[in-house]
């Protein structure tokens, strides 16, 4: 018998029990379904604003928080989400909106829990109107809490090891390259700022890797990007964790819209501008976390601390060698 390499760089991948991931589920919906009020009253979505309307949206938004409560979700929310329930309506502060990124979190554990049947590419969203309505859970009333919540007590889950572990895989290969993104517009900063890097006072440089969750131990392969990102894509496109490749990195695919028929297209990763770089770099880690913290890979339900887990695999499933 062959002996594979790969084989002793694979851990079963042990997920927490379902209810865990239906709490947190719920956690999120009631959150989101808030951020989603404060983000039409930021935006000024409403249109001519009258005292009833806004009545009504404070009432709702007490009715959110009495929610959270009455269904017994305080137990399992995070200090964080707490604070943003209980803040007064049109209140919230910029830390408040950012938590709109959990949106692709709250998707993956609603495919994990079996809500949703597939995840979108990861340069595309999950469909917020149809995550809302898998989950059956109306924010403002706790029984549908329980109601969603209940049989994931006593179930177990129904995921097959094999989709979940391919998932992670592509998880993971996509957040490789959201980082190394990063690295690559910065290796000249990181090469000139090296003997910085572990000083005590926090650099610009330091803060902006921070900010942007890119573990130290990666920072030392900003020099070579150029050479790593290309490699990285045609081994992440062999084990079939990107689609296609276009110019030797991930192809993303854009639409075109023109005077008549949008028309979709391919571009290399690189080639996005920083706005869609951006966009994309929160799609992948917003997903690493919920596949990290329902794998038990990461303590904390805390997008911040994304930055010190490296993988969920022992070794990046970019890197992990075939099984062949």
């Amino acid at each position: 018998m062959a002996f594979r390499v790969s084989s002793i760089l694979r851990q079963e991948l042990k997920l927490r029990p379902a209810y865990e991931l239906a709490l947190r589920s719920s956690c999120l919906q009631l959150v989101l379904a808030r951020w989603g009020l404060e983000t039409a009253a930021l935006m000024g979505l409403g249109g001519d604003q009258t005292a009833n309307d806004d009545g009504r949206k404070v009432r709702a938004v007490e009715a959110i928080t009495a929610a959270m409560y009455e269904s017994g979700l305080d137990e399992h929310a995070t200090k964080a989400e707490k604070d943003m329930l209980e803040k007064p309506y049109r209140s919230w502060e910029y830390n408040d909106y950012v938590y709109g990124d959990h949106w692709e979190s709250f998707g993956v554990l609603q495919w994990i829990l079996g809500r949703q049947h597939t995840i979108p590419a990861y340069y595309s969203n999950f469909d917020r109107a149809k995550l809302f309505q898998s989950s059956g859970i109306m924010p403002a009333d706790p029984s549908t809490v329980e109601k969603f919540v209940g049989p994931f007590m006593s179930s177990q889950h129904t995921i097959e090891a094999q989709q979940l572990q391919r998932e992670v895989d592509v998880s993971e290969a996509w957040v490789w390259r959201a980082r190394a993104q990063v690295l690559l517009g910065l290796r000249e900063e990181i090469d000139s700022a090296k003997s910085t890097l572990s000083g005590d006072q926090e650099s610009p440089l330091e803060t902006t890797l921070r900010a942007k969750h890119i573990p130290r131990s990666l920072r030392k392969m900003a020099a070579d990007m150029p050479k790593t990102i290309p490699l990285a894509a045609k081994r992440a496109h062999a084990r079939g964790l990107v689609e296609s490749l276009e110019g030797g990195d991930f192809a993303i695919a854009v639409e075109l819209k023109g005077d008549s028929d949008a028309v979709t297209t391919s571009v290399p990763y690189a080639n996005l501008d920083q706005q869609h770089l951006d966009a994309i770099r929160k799609i992948a880690e917003s997903r690493f976390l919920a596949f990290a913290w329902s794998l038990e890979k990461a303590s904390d339900w805390d997008i911040g601390k994304v930055g010190e887990l490296v993988s969920i695999n022992p070794i990046s499933s970019v890197w992990t060698p075939n099984d062949s």
